[in-house]
Protein backbone atom coordinates (compact mmCIF):
# COMPACT_ATOMS: atom_id res chain seq x y z
CA UNK A 1 0.00 0.00 0.00
CA UNK A 2 1.42 3.63 -0.87
CA UNK A 3 2.37 6.03 1.63
CA UNK A 4 1.21 9.66 1.27
CA UNK A 5 3.51 12.83 1.98
CA UNK A 6 2.79 16.13 3.29
CA UNK A 7 4.12 19.54 3.53
CA UNK A 8 3.78 20.97 7.30
CA UNK A 9 5.95 23.85 8.88
CA UNK A 10 8.63 21.47 9.91
CA UNK A 11 8.98 20.04 6.43
CA UNK A 12 7.95 17.18 4.35
CA UNK A 13 6.23 14.74 6.73
CA UNK A 14 5.06 11.20 5.72
CA UNK A 15 1.67 9.81 6.57
CA UNK A 16 -0.47 6.22 5.94
CA UNK A 17 -3.65 5.76 4.38
CA UNK A 18 -5.91 2.57 4.08
CA UNK A 19 -9.30 0.42 3.63
CA UNK A 20 -9.07 -2.82 5.25
CA UNK A 21 -12.85 -4.57 5.67
CA UNK A 22 -14.87 -1.17 5.01
CA UNK A 23 -13.01 0.71 7.44
CA UNK A 24 -10.61 3.42 6.64
CA UNK A 25 -7.24 3.79 8.91
CA UNK A 26 -5.50 7.16 8.50
CA UNK A 27 -2.32 8.34 10.58
CA UNK A 28 -0.91 11.68 11.18
CA UNK A 29 1.58 13.27 9.05
CA UNK A 30 4.54 12.57 11.57
CA UNK A 31 6.65 10.28 10.11
CA UNK A 32 10.26 11.60 8.71
CA UNK A 33 10.69 9.12 6.17
CA UNK A 34 7.69 6.70 3.69
CA UNK A 35 10.06 3.77 5.41
CA UNK A 36 9.10 4.92 9.05
CA UNK A 37 5.05 5.88 7.57
CA UNK A 38 5.27 2.10 6.17
CA UNK A 39 6.07 0.34 9.45
CA UNK A 40 3.66 1.91 11.50
CA UNK A 41 1.15 1.28 8.38
CA UNK A 42 1.76 -2.75 8.45
CA UNK A 43 1.49 -2.41 12.80
CA UNK A 44 -1.89 -0.96 12.12
CA UNK A 45 -3.24 -3.59 9.39
CA UNK A 46 -1.41 -7.00 12.09
CA UNK A 47 -3.76 -4.62 14.79
CA UNK A 48 -7.04 -4.86 12.57
CA UNK A 49 -6.32 -8.03 11.68
CA UNK A 50 -5.74 -8.90 15.14
CA UNK A 51 -9.26 -7.48 15.51
CA UNK A 52 -10.87 -9.57 13.26
CA UNK A 53 -10.03 -12.64 14.39
CA UNK A 54 -10.27 -12.09 17.62
CA UNK A 55 -13.32 -10.55 18.68
CA UNK A 56 -13.78 -11.82 22.03
CA UNK A 57 -10.44 -10.05 23.01
CA UNK A 58 -12.41 -6.45 22.54
CA UNK A 59 -15.34 -7.29 24.09
CA UNK A 60 -14.50 -5.68 27.69
CA UNK A 61 -16.76 -3.26 28.84
CA UNK A 62 -14.23 -0.98 30.47
CA UNK A 63 -13.95 2.86 28.85
CA UNK A 64 -10.75 4.26 28.97
CA UNK A 65 -12.40 7.19 30.93
CA UNK A 66 -12.87 4.73 33.33
CA UNK A 67 -9.81 3.77 33.78
CA UNK A 68 -8.47 6.83 34.04
CA UNK A 69 -10.46 8.20 36.84
CA UNK A 70 -9.76 4.70 38.84
CA UNK A 71 -6.06 5.57 38.24
CA UNK A 72 -5.80 9.04 39.21
CA UNK A 73 -8.42 8.13 42.37
CA UNK A 74 -5.22 5.70 43.32
CA UNK A 75 -2.83 8.16 42.04
CA UNK A 76 -4.30 10.78 44.45
CA UNK A 77 -4.16 9.03 47.77
CA UNK A 78 -0.63 7.17 47.51
CA UNK A 79 1.38 9.47 44.77
CA UNK A 80 2.58 13.20 44.90
CA UNK A 81 0.53 16.07 44.07
CA UNK A 82 3.04 16.90 40.75
CA UNK A 83 2.93 13.46 39.75
CA UNK A 84 -0.96 13.56 40.20
CA UNK A 85 -1.28 16.51 38.04
CA UNK A 86 1.73 15.03 35.35
CA UNK A 87 -0.62 11.95 34.87
CA UNK A 88 -3.55 13.92 34.69
CA UNK A 89 -2.12 16.06 31.87
CA UNK A 90 -0.92 13.22 29.79
CA UNK A 91 -4.13 10.97 30.81
CA UNK A 92 -6.11 13.83 28.77
CA UNK A 93 -3.51 13.92 26.23
CA UNK A 94 -4.50 10.18 25.62
CA UNK A 95 -8.43 10.72 26.05
CA UNK A 96 -8.44 13.60 23.77
CA UNK A 97 -6.78 11.15 20.90
CA UNK A 98 -8.53 8.29 21.67
CA UNK A 99 -12.16 9.22 22.73
CA UNK A 100 -13.90 6.56 25.45
CA UNK A 101 -13.17 3.82 23.83
CA UNK A 102 -12.85 0.26 25.61
CA UNK A 103 -9.48 0.29 26.52
CA UNK A 104 -9.63 -3.77 25.19
CA UNK A 105 -9.56 -1.65 21.89
CA UNK A 106 -6.47 0.54 21.83
CA UNK A 107 -3.24 -1.11 21.02
CA UNK A 108 0.51 -0.20 20.56
CA UNK A 109 0.27 1.40 17.69
CA UNK A 110 -2.22 4.06 18.92
CA UNK A 111 -0.04 4.61 21.60
CA UNK A 112 3.07 4.82 19.27
CA UNK A 113 0.49 7.09 17.32
CA UNK A 114 -0.13 9.39 20.12
CA UNK A 115 4.16 9.86 21.43
CA UNK A 116 5.29 10.52 17.69
CA UNK A 117 3.44 13.61 17.56
CA UNK A 118 4.15 14.41 20.95
CA UNK A 119 7.82 14.18 20.17
CA UNK A 120 8.00 15.68 16.70
CA UNK A 121 6.44 18.93 18.54
CA UNK A 122 9.12 18.37 21.10
CA UNK A 123 11.80 18.72 18.70
CA UNK A 124 9.83 21.12 16.74
CA UNK A 125 10.26 23.51 20.00
CA UNK A 126 14.01 22.18 20.67
CA UNK A 127 12.88 19.91 23.65
CA UNK A 128 13.91 16.57 24.09
CA UNK A 129 12.23 13.38 24.93
CA UNK A 130 12.06 13.06 28.47
CA UNK A 131 8.05 14.03 28.46
CA UNK A 132 7.92 11.48 26.08
CA UNK A 133 9.01 8.82 28.23
CA UNK A 134 7.31 9.62 31.10
CA UNK A 135 4.08 10.06 28.98
CA UNK A 136 4.57 6.48 28.27
CA UNK A 137 5.36 5.62 31.74
CA UNK A 138 2.58 6.71 32.41
CA UNK A 139 0.40 5.13 30.18
CA UNK A 140 2.29 1.58 31.06
CA UNK A 141 1.12 2.02 34.45
CA UNK A 142 -2.45 3.15 33.81
CA UNK A 143 -2.70 -0.36 31.96
CA UNK A 144 -0.84 -2.40 34.07
CA UNK A 145 -3.08 -1.08 37.14
CA UNK A 146 -6.81 -1.38 35.54
CA UNK A 147 -5.27 -5.13 33.80
CA UNK A 148 -3.96 -6.33 37.34
CA UNK A 149 -7.69 -4.31 39.27
CA UNK A 150 -9.73 -6.38 36.97
CA UNK A 151 -8.12 -9.14 36.20
CA UNK A 152 -8.70 -8.38 32.31
CA UNK A 153 -7.41 -10.78 29.73
CA UNK A 154 -5.41 -8.61 27.76
CA UNK A 155 -1.97 -7.23 27.26
CA UNK A 156 -0.55 -3.96 27.84
CA UNK A 157 -0.05 -2.05 24.73
CA UNK A 158 2.55 -0.45 25.97
CA UNK A 159 4.72 -3.28 27.54
CA UNK A 160 6.76 -3.82 23.90
CA UNK A 161 6.99 -0.03 23.11
CA UNK A 162 10.98 1.12 23.37
CA UNK A 163 12.05 4.53 25.28
CA UNK A 164 12.60 7.35 22.94
CA UNK A 165 16.26 8.62 22.99
CA UNK A 166 17.20 11.70 24.94
CA UNK A 167 20.27 13.91 25.17
CA UNK A 168 22.08 13.26 28.76
CA UNK A 169 22.60 16.39 30.19
CA UNK A 170 25.67 16.88 32.93
CA UNK A 171 24.55 18.24 36.14
CA UNK A 172 26.12 21.45 37.16
CA UNK A 173 27.97 21.55 40.13
CA UNK A 174 27.78 24.43 41.71
CA UNK A 175 31.60 26.03 42.40
CA UNK A 176 32.96 27.12 46.24
CA UNK A 177 33.24 30.26 45.00
CA UNK A 178 29.34 30.18 43.87
CA UNK A 179 28.45 28.35 47.36
CA UNK A 180 30.43 30.93 48.94
CA UNK A 181 28.76 33.96 47.37
CA UNK A 182 25.27 32.51 48.17
CA UNK A 183 25.88 32.07 52.03
CA UNK A 184 27.14 35.63 52.50
CA UNK A 185 23.78 36.44 51.72
CA UNK A 186 22.21 34.25 53.76
CA UNK A 187 21.61 35.07 57.94
CA UNK A 188 22.73 31.90 60.26
CA UNK A 189 19.73 29.78 59.78
CA UNK A 190 19.75 29.46 55.95
CA UNK A 191 23.29 29.02 56.09
CA UNK A 192 22.90 26.10 58.36
CA UNK A 193 20.31 24.67 56.48
CA UNK A 194 22.29 25.27 53.08
CA UNK A 195 25.71 23.71 54.82
CA UNK A 196 23.26 20.85 56.16
CA UNK A 197 22.23 20.89 52.51
CA UNK A 198 25.93 20.39 51.34
CA UNK A 199 27.34 18.05 54.13
CA UNK A 200 24.36 15.38 53.65
CA UNK A 201 23.62 15.30 50.08
CA UNK A 202 19.94 15.03 51.05
CA UNK A 203 16.74 15.90 49.52
CA UNK A 204 15.42 19.26 51.02
CA UNK A 205 12.30 17.53 52.39
CA UNK A 206 14.66 15.06 54.42
CA UNK A 207 16.92 17.78 56.13
CA UNK A 208 13.28 19.72 56.89
CA UNK A 209 11.67 16.75 58.58
CA UNK A 210 14.99 16.42 60.52
CA UNK A 211 14.29 15.97 64.35
CA UNK A 212 16.70 16.43 67.24
CA UNK A 213 15.94 12.98 67.94
CA UNK A 214 18.03 12.38 64.90
CA UNK A 215 21.45 13.93 65.24
CA UNK A 216 23.68 11.87 66.74
CA UNK A 217 27.29 12.25 67.82
CA UNK A 218 28.56 11.38 64.95
CA UNK A 219 25.76 10.69 62.74
CA UNK A 220 22.60 11.62 61.74
CA UNK A 221 19.55 9.89 60.66
CA UNK A 222 17.45 10.94 57.78
CA UNK A 223 14.34 9.13 56.48
CA UNK A 224 13.09 8.64 52.72
CA UNK A 225 9.32 8.00 51.86
CA UNK A 226 9.49 7.30 48.28
CA UNK A 227 5.82 7.87 48.01
CA UNK A 228 2.81 9.88 50.06
CA UNK A 229 1.62 6.67 52.07
CA UNK A 230 4.60 4.40 51.73
CA UNK A 231 6.97 3.46 54.72
CA UNK A 232 9.55 5.91 55.58
CA UNK A 233 13.21 4.11 55.14
CA UNK A 234 15.84 5.55 57.58
CA UNK A 235 19.77 5.77 56.81
CA UNK A 236 22.96 7.06 58.16
CA UNK A 237 24.93 10.11 57.17
CA UNK A 238 27.88 11.81 58.69
CA UNK A 239 26.69 14.74 60.44
CA UNK A 240 27.99 17.46 59.46
CA UNK A 241 30.57 19.68 61.68
CA UNK A 242 28.54 22.80 62.25
CA UNK A 243 25.50 21.71 63.21
CA UNK A 244 24.03 23.05 65.98
CA UNK A 245 20.84 21.81 67.94
CA UNK A 246 21.52 23.48 71.13
CA UNK A 247 18.21 25.13 72.72
CA UNK A 248 16.35 22.83 70.72
CA UNK A 249 14.16 20.41 72.40
CA UNK A 250 13.39 16.64 71.86
CA UNK A 251 10.94 15.85 69.11
CA UNK A 252 11.60 19.44 67.69
CA UNK A 253 12.49 19.64 63.99
CA UNK A 254 15.86 21.30 63.53
CA UNK A 255 14.54 23.32 60.71
CA UNK A 256 11.27 24.13 61.70
CA UNK A 257 11.49 27.94 60.08
CA UNK A 258 10.12 26.19 56.72
CA UNK A 259 7.27 24.37 56.09
CA UNK A 260 8.20 23.68 52.29
CA UNK A 261 10.67 23.93 50.23
CA UNK A 262 12.59 27.51 50.85
CA UNK A 263 12.76 29.80 47.96
CA UNK A 264 15.66 31.81 48.93
CA UNK A 265 18.41 29.40 47.58
CA UNK A 266 17.14 29.96 43.99
CA UNK A 267 16.49 34.02 44.56
CA UNK A 268 19.92 34.61 45.84
CA UNK A 269 21.57 32.22 43.38
CA UNK A 270 19.48 34.51 41.00
CA UNK A 271 20.55 37.74 41.67
CA UNK A 272 24.02 36.74 41.65
CA UNK A 273 23.64 35.82 37.98
CA UNK A 274 25.05 32.86 38.28
CA UNK A 275 24.53 29.03 36.82
CA UNK A 276 21.04 28.40 38.00
CA UNK A 277 21.31 25.50 40.55
CA UNK A 278 18.85 24.18 43.27
CA UNK A 279 18.64 21.98 45.88
CA UNK A 280 19.17 19.30 44.24
CA UNK A 281 21.97 20.52 42.38
CA UNK A 282 23.75 20.32 46.22
CA UNK A 283 22.48 16.76 46.38
CA UNK A 284 24.86 15.81 43.04
CA UNK A 285 28.13 18.27 44.26
CA UNK A 286 27.80 15.67 47.39
CA UNK A 287 27.67 13.00 45.54
CA UNK A 288 30.45 13.85 43.18
CA UNK A 289 32.63 14.39 46.38
CA UNK A 290 32.00 11.75 48.32
CA UNK A 291 33.12 9.67 44.57
CA UNK A 292 36.02 11.44 44.41
CA UNK A 293 36.80 10.38 47.96
CA UNK A 294 36.77 6.79 46.65
CA UNK A 295 32.92 5.79 48.19
CA UNK A 296 32.34 2.05 46.25
CA UNK A 297 29.01 2.20 44.34
CA UNK A 298 27.39 0.17 47.28
CA UNK A 299 28.31 2.94 49.96
CA UNK A 300 27.27 5.94 47.29
CA UNK A 301 23.73 3.74 47.42
CA UNK A 302 23.57 3.49 50.92
CA UNK A 303 24.14 7.43 51.56
CA UNK A 304 22.05 9.24 48.87
CA UNK A 305 19.76 6.53 49.85
CA UNK A 306 18.56 5.12 46.43
CA UNK A 307 16.77 1.84 46.22
CA UNK A 308 18.81 0.38 43.73
CA UNK A 309 22.40 0.47 42.31
CA UNK A 310 21.31 1.23 38.82
CA UNK A 311 20.09 4.70 40.01
CA UNK A 312 22.93 5.59 41.86
CA UNK A 313 24.97 4.54 38.39
CA UNK A 314 22.30 6.94 36.45
CA UNK A 315 23.45 9.49 39.01
CA UNK A 316 27.31 9.61 38.58
CA UNK A 317 26.84 9.65 35.04
CA UNK A 318 24.34 13.22 35.48
CA UNK A 319 27.39 14.66 37.51
CA UNK A 320 30.19 13.77 34.70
Amino acid sequence: MPQYSRKVKTGIRYYYKFDYKGTTFTSPAIFLSKFEAKKAESLKLEEAEQRLRNPNLFSQTISLRQAINERLDYVQVKRSESYYKDNKRYYKILLDNLGDVSISEIMKGDILDILLSVSQRQQTNSGDNYVVNSMLATYKALFNFIIDKHDIGISNPCSKIKLFSVKKKIKYIPSDEDIDAVRKLCDAEQRQLLDFALSTGCRIGEGLNLLVDDVLDKFVILYTRKSANSNKVPRRVPRPIGLDISGLKPGQRVFSRWSDTPKFLEKKVKTLKQIPWNWHNCRHRRASLWHKEGKTLLELMMLLGHSNLKTTQQYLQLIG
